[in-house]
Parts: structure tokens; C-alpha cells; sequence
């Protein structure tokens, strides 16, 4: 049996989202630092390629805090964790302000910075492509939230109630 992923193993970009959103969410939990929030807003899809001109979605999810005030040993510890979840690692900067970027396990690519502007920590996820549109995914997620459903990735955002007319 082959170890290549079959079109019944693919990740859908669905779950590709909620592991990414997982990742970051229990990343930031191992930080003893508040205020996290999605900098960037809610989970969203973009465009990638499948191979062969096709093209695919996949999710990309970050939280951002107030920089903590112990870098190098933040990045071990987001280091470990990684690690024990399969991804391969490597930390740049490891003595001063670290950045720690991962690949596999869970999801594509991972980063955490622990020198992002306005002397933040960001932690950052990127999911597999996998097939679907991009757009689509967007336009159909947006009309959850509008029928009032909370969807992974949007832990943190303010949700902005119209005035009744």
C-alpha cells in the first residue's frame, strides 16, 4: 500500500481550517500571555496550487498578544510542542527575540515570532491545499456567520450587529 494520500485521505480545506485553528489556539494556551486576539480577522481561504494548473484552497489562521517578556524560553517551549505534534522545526535567532518555524504534522507550515511589529508575538498557521475554490469557501462561510453560526477561526473577533431598521 502506497503512503501517497488518495483522494479519500485528502484533507478537505474544511478540516485543513479547523487544524490550523486548532494549532494556533492551543499554541497560545502554552504561553503565559493575555490578550491574544486574530489580527487578521476570521480563517480565511485563499487560492494555492494542487499541481498540474490545478488550483485548490487552503486556510491560514494567526493570534497576536502583547510580546511576552521571556522569548528564548517561549520559542523552546512552542519548539517542543511542535515537535511532539511530528512537524519538523527550526528557530531562528535563538538568543534574543526567536522566530520558530514548522513544517507537517497538523498542518502545512507553522510560525511563531516573538518580535512581530508593534512588539507583539504572533503565531500563524497555514493548512494544506486541498481541493475546493477559495472564493466559494469565503462566500459560503460568510453566509454562516450571517445566519449566526460561530465557525472555527472565529474565536475573538467582534461580531458586528446591525441596527434594527
Amino acid at each position: 500500500m502506497s503512503d501517497k494520500a488518495t483522494p479519500e485521505k485528502t484533507t478537505s480545506a474544511r478540516e485543513g481550517r479547523d487544524r490550523a485553528v486548532e494549532l494556533v489556539i492551543n499554541t497560545t494556551k502554552q504561553l503565559d500571555v493575555t490578550g491574544w486576539w486574530p489580527r487578521n480577522g476570521v480563517a480565511g481561504a485563499q487560492e494555492c496550487s494542487l499541481g498540474s494548473g490545478e488550483k485548490g484552497a487552503s486556510y491560514r489562521y494567526d493570534h497576536w498578544a502583547p510580546q511576552g517578556t521571556n522569548h528564548v524560553e517561549d520559542a523552546k517551549r512552542v519548539a517542543e510542542s511542535w515537535k511532539s505534534l511530528g512537524m519538523t522545526v527550526r528557530t531562528v535567532n535563538p538568543t534574543t527575540h526567536p522566530t520558530v518555524f514548522a513544517e507537517g504534522g497538523p498542518v502545512l507550515r507553522a510560525e511563531f515570532d516573538t518580535d512581530a511589529s508593534d512588539k507583539s508575538y504572533s503565531v500563524g498557521a497555514t493548512a494544506p491545499c486541498s481541493p475546493g475554490d477559495a472564493w466559494e469557501l469565503n462566500v459560503e462561510d460568510q453566509t454562516e456567520r450571517d445566519q449566526g453560526k460561530v465557525l472555527p477561526g472565529d474565536e475573538g473577533v467582534v461580531v458586528r450587529k446591525d441596527p434594527p431598521k
